[in-house]
């Protein structure tokens, strides 16, 4: 089986030694799509030579590292005048294969419900040619296998994907053939679940109660990727996101509400602990976790770091950059960007601002509806490469920031 390298986890990058793709030079490109939602990528990945994003009605499209040449797009439906929109995202890449998820109108049952084919497709990134398709559920009850609404994740052994015509399962699809290798039950439906995964293992999280905070119970699974069964299971007060593994221990932080505590469970003993914020922060703040920070971010620009050992405030600062999506991270520094593609670069220890780059307006005007923040960025050797506008790409050498 083919090692996968996807997380959903916010993208943590070791400091690259100062190369640059062959032949790079920084460029903006728009992929060529037709129709859309009128939205940013929702993310993209970084394979040998090729930059592959996702969304906006794409399954996958590509560009050259060197020099944004946009040499193939694949819609999300392939259906002929289908109006479905559908964001589209990346699950997983390796072996220059990149995964993504299709969904093909089916039609209408007699109710009216749409009807809708999910798979998961592998692609060779250079030249998009489909390498599998799996079938993952049909029918208006099924699930789009999507990474970023807990219905997939990937680990090294493959695939874990919500599966059936119910949703009510997951399985694990290898990478090498496509082929389903095991298939599990997924708990009942007074549980909100979600795949997701953490130092490269899998783990199914369930909420009870969601919409009751007092009530809410948060369970954690780690799962056996050869079996899928549970290794161990940890149940938690509170509706709780996994943000990420920290020195041998999941950090979870509150769905709902203002944020007060994390919680850790040991992954050793499972100890649950609780460790309570130095500062509060607010219910719209975002929590990502990253090189051993968690960093809450405000779509007013705001960036606050914080250790999620102890829960003391590192350091805040404003970013200058509005509906910043996930951060990028480094050693020494973490990068934001915007809708329009304004980029900021912060200093990882202080949160000082050590360089910006305005927005741009030849992407076109995106409808902020349908994705309100920032795509996360990737960062290929000293390449940073930035999603922005309408299906668009632009680049720049960090060097020069």
């Amino acid at each position: 089986t083919l090692a996968l390298t996807w997380d959903p986890e916010p993208p943590a990058h070791e400091t690259p030694a100062a190369d640059l793709p062959d032949g790079w030079r920084p460029w903006s490109a728009k992929a060529k799509a037709a129709g859309g939602a009128g939205t940013t990528f929702r993310n993209c990945a970084a394979v040998d030579a090729s930059l592959v994003c996702a969304g906006d009605d794409l399954m996958a499209a590509r560009f050259a590292l060197a020099d944004g040449r946009n040499t193939w797009t694949l819609p999300v439906d392939p259906t002929p005048g289908d109006n479905f929109s559908d964001e589209g995202a990346i699950l997983g890449t390796g072996d220059g294969r990149v995964y993504a998820y299709g969904a093909d109108d089916r039609g209408t049952l007699p109710t009216g419900e749409p009807v809708t084919r999910y798979t998961v497709q592998a692609l060779a990134a250079d030249t998009g040619k489909v390498l599998w398709r799996t079938v993952t559920g049909e029918g208006p009850s099924a699930l789009a296998p999507n990474s970023d609404h807990g219905a997939a994740t990937a680990v090294p052994e493959g695939l874990i994907t919500v599966h059936g015509a119910q949703g009510d399962s997951y399985a694990l699809i290898g990478t090498d053939d496509g082929e389903v290798r095991w298939r599990r039950p997924l708990p009942g439906p007074s549980q909100t679940c979600v795949l997701d995964s953490a130092a490269a293992r899998p783990y199914l999280v369930c909420v009870t109660d969601e919409n009751r905070p007092s009530e809410a119970r948060t369970s954690v699974a780690q799962l056996d990727p050869a079996t899928g069964r549970p290794r161990w299971t940890v149940r938690a007060k509170g509706a709780l996101n996994l943000l990420g593994e920290e020195q041998g221990h999941l950090v979870l932080a509150g769905k709902l509400g203002e944020h007060r505590d994390l919680t850790r469970i040991d992954t050793s003993t499972r100890a649950v602990t609780t460790v309570r914020l130095s500062a509060p922060q607010p219910d719209s703040a975002v929590a990502h976790l990253a090189k051993g920070t968690l960093y809450f971010t405000q779509s007013s620009g705001s960036v606050r770091a914080v250790s999620p050992r102890n829960g003391r405030l590192l350091w805040e600062s404003n970013s200058t950059v509005e509906r910043q999506g996930t951060p990028t991270v480094t050693d020494t520094r973490l990068y934001l960007s915007s809708p329009n593609g304004r980029l900021a670069a912060l200093d990882a220890r202080t949160g000082r601002v050590e360089a910006t780059r305005p927005g741009r307006d030849d992407g076109g005007s995106i409808d902020s509806a349908f994705f309100p923040t920032g795509a996360p960025l990737v960062l290929a050797g000293d390449a940073l490469y930035v999603p922005y506008g309408i299906r668009s790409v632009y680049t720049v050498d960090v060097r020069d920031l």
